[in-house]
């Protein structure tokens, strides 16, 4: 009994040792960082170094790319992480935490800046090729410079713009701003080809051209040249426009349409139209088949238009021989000559009316060799008395009362 007593009182001994002993307490970590920068330039790979006695440290590097885990490179006291591309030649922020069994022991960031002594590449952009002459309109030119590691060049690097046009040529610095540069190129008053480039270092951009057009054409006159004056539906009348020029004194572009617009005697409109060559814009019309007079002008829709022109076609012929054949129901007429007694063109279009109180026929035929006949057949018209006309180029000649039985 008595040793049990002993053995009970020896265990609560030992119990309340336990107890009351203090909770040993952890062995701190000692951390230190070594690599004091926080600015770097692009490159292969960078290092974190620290003095540390910890293991199973861990890195997590984050960067607009994504976050990867790192394993330290271990000494005695040191720890090193190496950080490799492309976290290490992204440019920008790259946060960096140090991890021990989950725990955040310490985190920072790098700011890893573009390499700006290896230029890779400068990218340039224009918009629009073509612009007019005048100095209002303008091209924009954009660049992106980039280094090896394709990151665009920090803000405030400067470019040197080269441009030529003509004999001139000049240059100037443009700064590079929210990571482009881009300059509004405005035209000169002249028309003509601009040329452009961009160089940084030993790196330069394309050649860029620059179309300089002429602007919107002003007023212009016109002339117009002809073999003769007739009414013959047969030659022909040619419209020419004067050199026409911009306000600056450009011609205007080839292939620029002109309108030429013919008001008749009688009040219709005829058109023709042709496309400028150095400045000038040519358009023919035949002439029409009867005296009448014509008022021409001519027109750039919406831009430029010409003086007015009256022109006035005289008859082509005065008198035409015209006969009735009453035994053979046929009517003759022709020769038909011109001015020059010269034979009317082959197609000539002749037109024959009959007129009487049981109706009225009209008829057109065509010359061959001058002449033309109609074959009235009594089979078709009914018989009677008729007065006819004949029409040749708007001259007329009448017979009346010609008897059809």
């Amino acid at each position: 009994m008595k040793s049990k007593l002993i053995h009970i009182l020896c265990l609560c001994v030992l119990l309340l040792g336990f107890t009351l002993k203090p909770e040993q307490a952890r062995k701190p970590i000692t951390l230190k960082l070594l690599t004091q920068t926080t600015k770097v330039v692009a490159q292969d790979r960078v290092q974190l170094r620290f003095e540390t006695e910890a293991e199973d440290l861990k890195l997590l590097v984050s960067n607009a790319l994504g976050s990867t885990v790192l394993e330290p490179e271990t000494t005695s006291t040191q720890q090193s992480f190496l950080i490799k591309a492309p976290y290490a030649n992204a440019s920008g922020k790259l946060d960096w935490k140090l991890i021990h069994n989950k725990n955040i022991l310490m985190q920072g960031s790098l700011n890893i800046k573009p390499d700006t002594s290896k230029i890779a590449a400068i990218e340039s952009y224009l918009g629009p090729q073509r612009i007019l002459a005048g100095g209002a309109d303008f091209a924009q030119l954009t660049l992106l410079a980039t280094d090896v590691y394709d990151n665009l060049l920090p803000d405030a690097t400067s470019l040197t713009l080269a441009t030529r046009f003509k004999e001139q040529q000049q240059t100037e610095a443009l700064r590079v701003k929210n990571r482009i540069a881009w300059k509004n190129l405005f035209s000169p008053q002249k028309t003509g080809t601009m040329f452009t480039a961009v160089h940084l270092n030993e790196r330069s951009s394309k050649l860029q051209t620059i179309y300089i057009d002429a602007h919107l054409a002003t007023d212009f006159n016109i002339t117009y040249e002809r073999p003769n004056p007739f009414a013959d539906a047969d030659q022909i009348t040619t419209f020419k426009t004067g050199t026409i020029k911009d306000q600056y004194g450009n011609l205007i572009s080839d292939a620029t349409l002109v309108n030429f617009v013919i008001k008749t005697q009688d009040s219709q409109l005829l058109q023709t139209s042709g496309a400028t060559l150095n400045g000038v814009a040519q358009a023919q019309i035949l002439h029409p088949n009867r005296a009448q007079n014509w008022e021409v002008q001519a027109f750039i829709t919406g831009i430029a238009e010409s003086n007015a022109l009256t022109i006035a076609y005289a008859p082509a012929l005065d008198a035409f021989p015209l006969e009735w054949d009453e035994t053979k129901a046929v009517v003759k007429v022709g020769p038909l000559t011109g001015k020059l007694q010269q034979l009317l063109a082959e197609g000539t279009p002749v037109v024959l009316q009959l007129k009487s109180t049981k109706g009225t026929y009209t008829l057109e035929k065509k010359t061959q060799e001058g002449k033309v006949e109609f074959q009235l057949n009594t089979s078709f018209y009914k018989p009677g008395i008729y007065d006819l006309k004949v029409t040749v180029l708007g001259v007329s000649k009448t017979i009346e009362k010609i008897n059809l039985y």
